[in-house]
């Protein structure tokens, strides 16, 4: 099967294989996908640049939708031909956390290979290696969604739209008459604006370096934007010109720990500080302790404190329903070997996302 290679930390690095195979055959409790879409996400970024101190060679990929082409003896999940979207929580699937649909809090997980390459093992990103034509996962990796939700777009919820949505619904837990910023405007941060509308927030207040942003970040429900102009912009005095007593809830979605240290001053006494976007996972924050300690709230949130079986349908069911927005999301499609332009797209601010087909 065709399937992306990196051999190596770096952009240059990755190439396109013809000749992957599975690691192994399916176990009782996994399932076979055959992808059909794979979003190209800041993680991919990261995550070929060394960022999240992953083992190669590795099959990139972890944001993907397909069909079940083949179940294992155990699997009472889903079915051949159902539609799935994939987790990227690459979990043990029998501890009593993954057992009540927790996967996300599960500490027993560890990485393994997907698919190999001749003699040679290759592990899989988030135990999935998307950016391949199958996949072998754990059945509670493959979460089934209603056939008439695009994969193209479904493929987005496993990550993009999980882990921006999810930080509202699930981690900040927001609320109508809620004020809001959003610091980064990418394909993660129009999740977050989203969801805030949907929660009925009264002030959206977008903040991006990219002034073309500022259109998709109102049409997802951004009632303000800011354009982060020049090396001295000051994020905290221009979010309390606009929100002067400080926002209930401040996301930091670029991965940066100088704004997350600046998205503790944008919060009210009482405040929620969201770390949505992730960092080189040596990082570490500095701040004030002044600044934090009129009660507000630091969260950690990883994939939006999402539990994938039972909010991946609910988020496929908002689609369905006009109240979420999947397509809007998808800019550019490309084939396998379309990863670099996507990423280049990416580094450059100029799209939300590049959905790659496999198959194309």
């Amino acid at each position: 099967m065709r399937g992306l290679i990196q051999e190596g930390n770096g952009e240059e690095h990755v190439r396109l294989s013809e000749n992957l195979e599975h690691a192994a055959a399916v176990g009782p409790r996994q399932v076979r996908v055959e992808i059909m879409a794979a979003g190209v996400c800041g993680s991919d970024l990261s995550c070929v640049h060394g960022k999240y101190y992953m083992p190669t060679p590795l099959v990139p990929g972890h944001e993907a939708a397909g069909i079940v082409a083949e179940i294992g003896s155990a699997v009472t999940y889903c079915a051949v031909g159902d539609h799935v979207v994939l987790s990227t929580f690459g979990n043990c699937g029998h501890c009593p956390t993954c057992e009540a649909g927790d996967p996300g809090n599960c500490g027993f997980g560890g990485l393994r290979h997907t698919h190999t390459e001749g003699d040679t093992e290759l592990w899989g990103f988030a135990n999935l290696g998307a950016f391949s034509q199958e996949t072998i996962v754990h059945e509670n990796q493959a979460v089934p969604i209603p056939k008439e939700v695009p994969l193209t777009s479904a493929a987005l919820i496993g990550c993009g739209v999980m882990t921006g949505a999810g930080a509202v619904f699930n981690r900040a837990r927001g609320e109508l008459g809620d004020t809001v910023v959003v610091i980064g405007a990418g394909g993660v941060g129009l999740n977050v604006i989203q969801a805030a509308r949907l929660c009925g927030a009264s002030q959206i207040i977008a903040i991006d370096r990219v002034a073309s942003k500022e259109r998709m970040a109102v049409e997802f429900g951004a009632t303000d934007f800011i354009l982060a102009e020049g090396d001295d912009f000051d994020s905290i005095k221009a979010v309390k010109e606009i929100s002067t007593c400080g926002v209930d809830h401040a996301f930091e979605v670029v991965g940066s720990t100088k704004l997350l240290a600046d998205a503790i001053s944008m919060v009210r006494p009482g405040g929620n500080i969201c770390a949505v976007g992730v960092p080189d996972l040596t990082a570490t924050v500095t701040y004030p302790f002044q600044a934090l300690h009129q009660n507000k709230n630091l969260l950690g949130i990883r994939a939006g404190g999402g539990k994938p079986r039972s909010d991946f349908p609910l988020l496929a069911d908002l689609y369905l329903k006009g109240n979420l927005k999947l397509d809007e999301l998808v800019s550019n499609t490309a084939g396998l070997d379309g990863l670099q332009g996507a990423f280049d797209a990416l580094k450059s601010g100029a799209e939300a996302r590049t959905v790659l087909l496999p198959h194309g």
